[in-house]
């Protein structure tokens, strides 16, 4: 009778320490997972306990880090060699497009007909938004690849917006649109001026191609006043900055879509490449920023927000 006893007492702190064991190799595993989600170097997993099951579990968990760690460097792999494509398909079309440009200019000065006349025109159009698409994607590329980090700073957002909105007057009076901004009142936030400068750019140039009226350019930290937005939405301690345009009503403008790389509200216009609001949202999160789209029926705003702080 005792040496049954003595044996369940022996089991029993068998049981006990395999059990105790198994706890803390199985922290030591979550410690491990912890550590691998910001660690520079992934390590593999390793396992103390000669545990059948545990050995398993740990040599499935490190053949999926291993695929997972292939899959993304093919896919940095893939990225880095886009990136070099769009770049090498930029300077490859400047030239060729330059020489063209150069030779209908030298042909707009030769004696030809009205017919004639007419003709190149068309091509001068056409060559002027083949080299802004190429402009576009040239711009794109750089951004994409350009990994310095900046320097930002506090600026007068509402200045830089006014001086790059009256740069922008001539072009809008050509296309007989209005443009405004709703309030002067000086906001200041945390950007790189160039590149604040370039994103206004790009959504007034937005706006000079899908505008079907006035334009409105609104500088706020009081969004509920002009628009609705979901609280989740909302960053503390930032300024919002919006362009607002009707577009025509028949638009299938998807407002969620608007900041995807490549995306054209239909594709058989085939008057855009879609990249000008990429490059928006692009250089808005290089400034450490957000951006957003909404639309409310046939009012379409476009805006983004930067921090009031370092």
């Amino acid at each position: 009778m005792k040496s049954a006893v003595f044996v369940i007492s022996v089991l029993w702190i068998v049981f006990i320490i395999y059990f105790v064991g198994l706890k803390l190799q199985l922290r030591s595993l979550r410690r491990q997972l912890e550590y691998r989600i910001h660690a520079p170097i992934k390590k593999p997993l390793a396992l103390e306990m000669q545990d059948n099951d545990l050995m398993a579990l740990t040599a499935a968990l490190n053949q999926i880090f291993r695929q997972d760690e292939e899959f993304r460097r093919l896919q940095n792999m893939n990225e880095n060699e886009y990136k070099e494509l769009i770049t090498n398909i930029s300077h490859d079309l400047r030239t060729p497009l330059t020489v063209l440009k150069g030779y209908l200019q030298l042909l707009e000065c030769c004696e030809i007909d009205e017919t004639g006349k007419k003709y190149l025109s068309v091509c001068f159009r056409h060559t002027d938004e083949l080299e802004r698409r190429i402009r576009q994607f040239f711009e794109y590329s750089y951004w994409m690849n350009q990994e310095q980090e900046l320097h930002l700073k506090i600026l007068n957002v509402t200045n830089l917006i006014v001086d790059t909105m009256t740069d922008f007057i001539p072009m809008f009076e050509e296309k007989g649109q209005m443009m405004r901004l709703h309030q002067n009142t000086i906001y200041k936030g945390l950007a790189d001026e160039e590149l604040l400068r370039r994103v206004m750019q790009n959504l007034l140039k937005n706006c000079l191609q899908y505008s079907v009226g006035e334009v409105v350019v609104i500088i706020t930290q009081d969004t509920n006043q002009f628009m609705r937005l979901p609280q989740n939405l909302v960053p503390k301690d930032s300024v919002c900055i919006c362009v607002q345009n009707p577009i025509a009503e028949d638009s299938e403008l998807d407002s969620s879509k608007i900041f995807q790389r490549f995306y054209v509200e239909r594709k058989e216009r085939n008057q855009s490449t879609g990249l000008g609001l990429s490059i928006v949202k692009l250089l808005v999160e290089k400034m450490q920023g957000e951006v957003f789209a909404l639309r409310d029926e046939n009012l379409l705003t476009i805006g983004f927000y930067l921090r009031t702080s370092l």
